[in-house]
């Protein structure tokens, strides 16, 4: 065989060689390479095994009495509970019959007070009722003239006038001395109209009053007490009237139950708060006007409630996350109320149940904003 043939076969042979290896090689190289996964879609998470343990879930539940909002609240007299006495006119105070603190009774005296007007106005209903009994005279006689032919009709419409002022007069006159009390002379007698206890007391033996002047005497009634909460502008729309609600107050161990009896419809002050008043159900002699605490509102109904920590705020939206699968989560918008105690109240957006992520939520969702 000549030599050439023979160096031509083994190169031949090398290149078959290195040919069918190649393409072995290329064969291996799409058997053995790994498929690549479509990324989850947008709002699920999935978390690795290994990391799953700083991740805790339970299960939405409904709360009775849940905490809708706490407010600070201070214990007043319900309206009408408390009265303010002042001077009915100008003058001295003579006698103070009572003290601060002192059990009254409705028409128990109070003050007695030296007005010189008011022996004007005593005088003159006994004039006004003079001149009454002289006009009613005149039309009686009259009324005779004219039966016996001898007045005339415009005689009689004249003394009827008269007798109809006169009675005006009268009835003015009578009203102011029912307003100074129905003593003698110069003296004013101030009566409680309630019964009840003297709040406070500003008179003294001596000094000189005004009418329409600051209030020489308070009476409240303490069994007519309610509480008195500040809430803000903003959280009005979460309270209706009978609602439930615990007052605290340091003085007291123990929470004391009542509801909501109004909502006030004015917002005051700099802090843009409204009152809302709490009727206690069992107050007994437990509580004081002016006392301090603090409201708890709850919810008249059973509400889902969650950890403030497990609700993210993204984009200016309030999310949680809830497991889907094992290690698998998905974000879901919420709408909830404020925290209140660490809880916060969903009004839609999960049911009862569902596996809500409560511990380890920011770590799902790198780009949510902060925590609740």
């Amino acid at each position: 065989m000549h030599p050439s043939f023979t160096s031509f076969s083994a190169t031949l042979l090398l290149l078959c060689v290195a040919s069918g290896c190649s393409g072995a090689s290329k064969a291996n190289s799409v058997e053995t390479k790994p498929e690549t996964q479509a990324p989850p879609p947008d709002g699920v998470v999935q978390v690795p095994e290994a990391s799953r343990r700083f991740i805790e879930v339970k299960p939405v539940a409904s709360e009775e009495n849940a905490a809708v909002l706490r407010a600070p609240a201070r214990v007043a007299f319900r309206d009408g509970a408390v009265s303010k006495l002042g001077a009915p006119l100008a003058g001295r105070v003579e006698r103070v019959h009572v003290r601060t603190g002192d059990r009254v009774q409705s028409g128990d005296p109070l003050v007695t007070l030296d007005c010189p007007d008011a022996a004007s106005s005593r005088a003159a209903l006994s004039t006004a009722r003079a001149a009454q009994r002289e006009a009613r005279a005149a039309v009686e006689r009259q009324n005779r003239m004219l039966e016996q032919g001898v007045g005339t009709e415009r005689e009689q419409l004249e003394a009827e006038r008269r007798l109809a002022e006169a009675e005006a007069e009268r009835a003015r006159a009578q009203a102011a001395v029912r307003f100074v009390g129905n003593n003698n002379g110069t003296t004013v007698l101030i009566r409680s109209p309630i019964t009840g206890t003297v709040v406070s007391r500003n008179a003294t033996v001596g000094a000189a009053v005004e009418s329409g002047g600051e209030p020489l005497m308070e009476v409240g009634d303490p069994s007519e007490l309610w509480v008195v909460a500040d809430v803000f502008e903003r959280d009005l729309h979460l309270v209706r009237d009978g609602m439930g609600a615990q007052v605290e107050l340091p003085s007291l161990r123990k929470p004391l139950a009542g509801r909501v009896a109004s909502v006030g419809a004015v917002v005051e002050g700099s802090a843009r708060t409204a009152p809302v008043r709490i009727s206690i159900e069992q107050n007994g002699e437990l509580l004081r006007p002016g006392m301090f605490g603090r409201a708890r509102i709850e919810s008249p109904e059973q509400a889902l409630a969650l950890p403030a920590a497990a609700v993210l705020i993204k984009d200016k939206q309030a999310v949680v996350y809830v497991q889907t699968a094992p290690g698998t989560f998905a974000r879901r918008p919420v709408v909830i109320g404020h925290p209140v105690e660490g809880k916060v109240l969903v009004r839609s957006g999960i049911s009862a149940g569902d596996p809500v992520v409560v511990r380890g939520a920011l770590l799902l969702d790198g780009a949510a904003e902060q925590l609740l």
